[in-house]
């Protein structure tokens, strides 16, 4: 896109977010439908990817946070991304090895706000829960890089450097002025579990900030769908599973619980393979047992939750 006088505003294939608008009309640039096309999942992540590398090189040469890029350019995306027909799609391209540290921030900011909304959280409140869920890992710049990409077991020396990246984040938020304190917080509070059992100070319960709980969901989930150096992906359904299974242990009750129902309402629709080998499609999710959905095979309903015989084996 140019502008009265040719001079280029916009590139080809940027991402249209408010700012990108805001700017075009102050140029007198109107768009015609030619002009765009909805963006692609591959497109959406990417993109978001591009501007992460931006955040995480600014932190590693100055120690400061650019927070207005990430508002402006981030946040909007995840935004979209959230809104998507297809998360489960998002999630998958979510799931690679490559540029894990990158791919896990999108991840959990995504996850995050899906459960912010579920809670009904107001749009501030949303945000900030967004942008503080992407900056939930930001200590791990402070990391080595051959810690964090180790492809086999840590020793107890590492795993302790690795521990002090949310003590790290923690620093790194605090001394970078225009962030509330409530971002920090959920850095150095994101491992910290209900029963006390997590670090680096091991709180409990009430003690935990609520956005550091739901950071705490949401990482759980996309580290254990995701591949990694050392370990292969959990299917997608029997991580549901076991957070449901698991959900009055170290992560808060409540909070788990709404987040399993969420992402099984958004497969309503789906194909699934059952434990007998039939192929079937999720038509309901119990609000009391959402793992166990009624599934149509071949015209006939079966309740997981009553029928214990057969179970969901996956989602297509």
């Amino acid at each position: 896109m140019y502008n009265s006088l040719g001079v280029l505003v916009l590139p080809a294939q940027s991402v249209l977010t408010r700012k990108e608008i805001e700017m075009l009309l102050q140029q007198n640039i109107v768009l015609n439908e030619d002009d765009v096309e909805p963006e692609s999942i591959r497109q959406l992540v990417n993109s978001s990817i591009k501007e992460i590398r931006i955040v995480f090189e600014k932190v590693r040469n100055t120690d400061q946070i650019p927070f207005e890029h990430l508002r402006e350019r981030i946040v909007p995306i995840v935004t979209e991304m959230c809104s998507h027909p297809n998360l489960k799609h998002i999630l998958s391209h979510l799931e690679l090895h490559d540029e894990y540290t990158y791919r896990h921030s999108i991840g959990v900011a995504l996850i995050s706000r899906v459960i912010g909304k579920s809670k009904g959280l107001p749009a501030p409140e949303l945000a900030e829960l967004t942008s503080a869920a992407f900056l939930h890992d930001i200590g791990k710049v402070r990391v080595p890089d051959n810690i964090i990409n180790k492809p086999g077991k840590l020793s107890p020396e590492e795993f302790t450097q690795v521990k002090n990246h949310t003590v790290f984040g923690y620093e790194l938020i605090a001394s970078t002025s225009g962030i509330s304190h409530r971002h920090a917080l959920v850095a150095l509070q994101h491992h910290e579990r209900e029963d006390g059992s997590g670090y680096p100070y091991g709180l409990k319960g009430n003690s935990i900030d609520p956005f550091s709980k739901i950071v705490a969901v949401a990482d759980v989930f996309h580290a254990m769908i995701s591949k990694r150096a050392y370990k292969n992906p959990v299917p997608f359904y029997k991580v549901l599973q076991e957070m449901s299974e698991f959900a009055y242990g170290s992560l808060e009750p409540s909070t788990t619980l709404i987040f399993v129902k969420r992402i099984m309402e958004m497969l309503v629709g789906n194909s699934v393979v059952l434990s007998n080998g039939h192929e079937g499609k999720i038509i309901m999710v119990s609000p009391n047992d959402p793992v166990h959905p009624l599934v149509e095979v071949n015209g006939s309903y079966i309740d997981l939750s009553k029928d214990q015989s057969v179970f969901l084996e996956r989602i297509v």
